[in-house]
């Protein structure tokens, strides 16, 4: 008896450890899925979405991490992106391959939804609050989707009563995506793109106007002879703008996936490029209080800090002590931080919809 004490005392020792040296707050995972998104709350809650069986799936916690709100649809399809004030939450995602939006009451009831049908497939929906109860959503097929036939972009302005004010769309000649985007506060529209023509996928941005005319658009990753793919976008308060994604890379043993930060000026002209992360995707961006942006890589959970001005490195978290991005079931799709600063994450662990709240602390690169 007393041996089976010391045994359990020494397992709840190492825990304790583990967790300690993790840096972690809080993690829990909600059945199997994936959770696609995640964001903080102005009442210090959390809302994610995702997808939960291969069903639309969405989530909102309170401060206490207790859960308030839950919808789980009896259709398959995903959310992907989601948008609440205080009476009111919005959620995107897609439904067997059309743009799919809905309004959700507080209980998790479905006030309304409206299905999009186009020519192409659609993926995932992103979304972008405008002001005055109004969002712009960009349906979009996955970069890396197999297909490499045309394309497009469909856009929808609406507003949380569910009345459409416009939709258009952006057809390619062949292969387009928009993992993200972003806007500013003249309605320019800010794109990661991905295109894919009879060689490798190629990495971008693209800037457009309220009328989906283009301003300009810049090749981050074109070398014909490797992939690569955009993912996340955001736009600082001086104008410049945070691009992440993918690329290939030659090394030694023939080819790596690598993670990318891309800085460009607001008229298309990169300021920096880094490489950071090798067997890994720079799948999420966040700019931190201080303006600097925080790349969360999707194996492993890795986040990149960089400094703004020239791309060099302010540290890293790792929010696993030990993770290998080459052989990992911990997959971090996207980050945000809360209003203590802690970093929330979102994605899957072992086949799960996980989400964790990590400490802010950074650890200076190896």
């Amino acid at each position: 008896m007393n041996r089976l004490l010391f045994l359990i005392f020494l397992l709840l020792i190492f825990s304790s450890c583990k967790k300690i040296s993790d840096n972690i707050i809080w993690e829990k995972s909600f059945g199997p899925g994936t959770a696609m998104f995640i964001k903080a709350t102005s009442d210090s809650g959390i809302i994610s979405c995702g997808e939960s069986g291969g069903k639309q799936y969405f989530l909102y916690l309170d401060k206490n991490r207790n859960k308030v709100t839950e919808y789980k649809s009896s259709d398959d399809g995903l959310l992907s992106s989601a948008w609440t004030s205080n009476d009111c939450i919005i959620a995107a995602g897609s439904k067997t391959g059309k743009m799919l939006l809905m309004r959700l009451d507080n209980r998790g009831s479905k006030i309304w939804d409206t299905i999009f049908s186009t020519t192409y497939y659609i993926d995932r929906t992103s979304l972008s609050y405008l002001g005055n109860g109004e969002l712009l959503a960009v349906g979009s097929a996955n970069p890396d989707s197999s297909d490499t036939g045309v394309t497009g972009l469909f856009f929808v302005w609406f507003d949380t009563t569910g009345a459409i004010t416009n939709h258009d769309e952006i057809k390619g000649t062949t292969f387009i995506a928009a993992n993200d985007f972003t806007t500013d506060y003249a309605g320019n529209i800010y794109l990661a793109m991905t295109r894919k023509g009879a060689a490798n996928p190629k990495a971008g941005i693209a800037k457009y106007n309220n009328l989906l005319q283009k301003i300009w658009e810049t090749d981050l990753y074109n070398n014909p002879s490797f992939g690569a793919a955009s993912l996340g976008i955001k736009l600082d308060i001086t104008g410049n703008i945070y691009v992440s994604g993918e690329t290939e890379l030659s090394v030694s043993t023939g080819v790596t996936d690598n993670s990318f930060l891309a800085s460009l000026t607001g008229s298309g002209s990169v300021r920096w490029k880094k490489y950071l992360e090798y067997a890994n995707s720079g799948s999420s961006l966040r700019l931190d209080d201080s303006g600097k942006p925080m790349m969360l890589n999707m194996n492993c959970f890795i986040i990149d800090i960089l400094n703004p001005e020239d791309g060099s490195s302010s540290g890293i978290i790792r929010t696993y002590s030990v993770c290998d991005s080459n052989n990992t079931d911990a997959f971090g799709l996207c980050i945000d931080l809360d209003y203590d600063g802690n970093v929330l994450m979102a994605g899957s662990k072992g086949g799960g919809f996980y989400l964790a709240i990590k400490s802010s602390f950074t650890q200076s690169p190896v």
